[in-house]
């Protein structure tokens, strides 16, 4: 876990993947309008080169994502064109195309039991080919998640939209 002004992320393996929980200040409607601002994400997660919306009808959308992942002396680029459906209080994604061979989840989205500010709740399971599997992808991709969840947490409290 990592204290982060008032707010705590935690991650764990859960069910084949990756689950992960934090607590930020703002309000639910603040949470989803940052978690749907797929164009916006870029200037606010470090390792997410490119977000654009491809096709969007009512509560889904295709969602186009570049990232660069960077292992000491060998940075990589993943691509994922993935379908996005809003059930509130669920935003489900799910690969249709890209450099993973499954990427699929789901962020969960309500009022934190304390009555003040928001729980996010964020679920991944992840596979790549080619031999990457076990220990090294799952810590990187672990690490990776981290960090997207301190910064979204940034972004959340701290700015603006």
């Amino acid at each position: 876990m990592v204290q982060r002004s008032n707010n705590c992320i935690s991650l764990r393996r859960e069910d084949g993947g990756i689950s992960a929980e934090m607590t930020v200040q703002a309000s639910v409607e603040r949470v989803w309008r940052v978690l749907t601002s797929f164009e916006e994400m870029p200037a606010h997660l470090s390792g997410l080169r490119r977000s654009r919306i491809l096709q969007r009808e009512g509560k889904r959308q295709v969602v186009e994502q570049t990232t660069t992942v960077g292992i000491p002396l060998l940075p990589l680029t993943f691509k994922l064109v993935m379908d996005v459906v809003e059930e509130r209080p669920f935003l489900y994604f799910n690969q249709r195309l890209g450099s993973f061979t499954s990427f699929s989840g789901h962020w969960w989205v309500d009022p934190a039991s304390e009555g003040n500010g928001t729980r996010i709740q964020y679920f991944l399971k992840a596979s790549l080919g080619g031999g990457w599997k076990g220990g090294p992808f799952k810590n990187r991709i672990k690490s990776m998640i981290h960090q997207n969840l301190q910064e979204l947490a940034v972004w959340i409290d701290n700015g603006s939209m």
